[in-house]
């Protein structure tokens, strides 16, 4: 987009979820609502709806035929998400007072078909309101992100896809919001950021190729953390944060009837200034955080080197599948995709032996396999596994290579090697995937 190289989140199936088994340890804890449409007071929704945009309204209006059509109704939640879209509209994190605001976001979901998800309490969007946090409704045919206010972190769509693309079937709209927390389960990588959690309501499942995160002003490589899935970075792809393009995009509709109209044209991405980003490749979404990832490590995983049943000129998938995880330095995987990992052997006496098909690129989740590897030389060897970083990629930030895994001793039979193909380090870089394809 003509600025300096960002980043980005791109999450290939992405679950959003609001506190629902998610860390969030600093968002507020007061008793929550009921359920979406279960305890709801019209005459609450359409007094704080006067309170905030007046008693002759287009949003007051809005709020007595909500009352009209019933609560938890299609047609009361598509008003609903139409006065919250005002909401999100009339705020920039700037205001003296979120609190009129945040109660009538509560009042609206109550009232609201929300596929059953617990209503926050008022606090959690006091935050997302407020100067650091991120408020918005996004339809299907918008394309546009949602930004949290201070232009940090971002929410959009990938390329020039719409919302709707990404939307599972019979989801039209949704109310995206963030806010920043505190977690203390993050990993022994070095912090650059604060720490964000993004959520939606009602809670869903993003289609492929899923929705991108952005983080706008630091740099590295953005940890995710669910509860229950463990820590994990993500692996690199490119945000419209800081685009100078996007300053020239025209101003977001401030009405819903507007944003209906616009369906299909582009939405400024609060243009921060910002030259330096970061993301990158997930499941799903709850707290990020941007570390500095120091080196890119190795780990064996799901497999152990067998010290017989090898044999000359046949794939070690005969026994295993050799299989790597990189990490980053502090030991959490990293899920980098086309990282080059390759195999080497050393012999009894120190020499150096050749394995054929030696070289795997990572996939989505940072792993790479050597199904077609194998020796060309009987003896006992140690094989070793190395990378030289994501540098093997020249698209994504450059982080160098850390350590390498040794085997124990494995013992190859005689046999037939056939032709052998070898990568050596030094060599130009070998096709991608290469003969042993990607792990599934």
């Amino acid at each position: 987009m003509g600025s300096p190289r960002l980043g980005a989140l791109l999450i290939v199936t992405a679950f959003l979820a609001t506190g629902c088994g998610e860390q969030q340890s600093n968002v507020p804890t007061a008793p929550e609502f009921a359920q979406g449409g279960s305890g709801c007071s019209f005459t609450t929704v359409s007094q704080l709806t006067k309170n905030e945009f007046g008693a002759n309204s287009a949003e007051a209006g809005l709020a007595t035929n909500m009352k009209s059509a019933g609560a938890g109704t299609a047609q009361a939640t598509s008003l609903g998400y139409q006065i919250l879209a005002s909401i999100g509209n009339n705020y920039d994190g700037t205001q003296a007072s979120t609190s009129n605001a945040s109660a009538l976001t509560v009042a609206l979901l109550t009232c609201m078909d929300i596929g059953g998800a617990t209503v926050p309490a008022s606090t959690v969007f006091d935050a997302a309101l407020g100067a650091h946090g991120a408020f918005g409704v996004k339809v299907s045919g918008d394309v546009g992100p949602v930004t949290s206010h201070d232009g940090a972190w971002l929410l959009e769509p990938p390329g020039t896809q719409t919302w709707g693309s990404i939307f599972p079937a019979g989801t039209n709209a949704i109310l995206a919001y963030g806010v920043p927390v505190t977690n203390g389960s993050f990993t022994n990588d070095v912090p650059q950021s604060g720490i964000f959690d993004w959520s939606t309501l009602p809670h869903i499942t993003f289609n492929d190729p899923g929705v991108i995160i952005g983080q706008c002003t630091a740099g590295g490589y953005l940890q995710h953390n669910a509860a229950g899935s463990g820590a994990e970075i993500l692996g690199f792809v490119e945000p419209s944060c800081g685009s100078s393009s996007a300053q020239l995009m025209e101003r977001a509709p401030k009405t819903f009837g507007e944003r209906v109209l616009r369906l299909l044209s582009p939405a400024p991405a609060y243009a921060s200034l910002a030259t330096i980003a970061t993301g990158g490749t997930g499941k799903k979404l709850s707290p990020f955080q941007v570390e500095d990832i120091t080196n890119v490590n190795l780990a064996a995983t799901g497999f152990t080197w067998k010290k017989s049943g090898n044999t000359v000129g046949v794939p070690f998938s005969q026994t295993q599948t050799p299989k790597y995880q990189i990490l980053s330095g502090g030991g959490t995987p990293f899920l980098q995709p086309d990282v080059l990992v390759w195999l080497e052997a050393i012999g009894n006496q120190g020499v150096n032996v050749d394995i054929c098909n030696n070289w795997a690129w990572t996939n989505a989740n940072g792993i790479a396999q050597f199904p077609a590897g194998y020796l060309n030389k009987s003896g006992g060897y140690t094989i070793i596994a190395k990378t030289i970083g994501t540098t093997s990629n020249g698209g994504i930030p450059a982080v160098p290579a850390g350590n390498s895994v040794l085997s124990p001793l494995v013992n190859v039979k005689n046999g037939s090697p056939g032709t052998c193909n070898t990568f050596h380090q030094g060599d130009p870089p070998p096709p991608n995937p290469g003969p042993n394809g990607f792990a599934p």
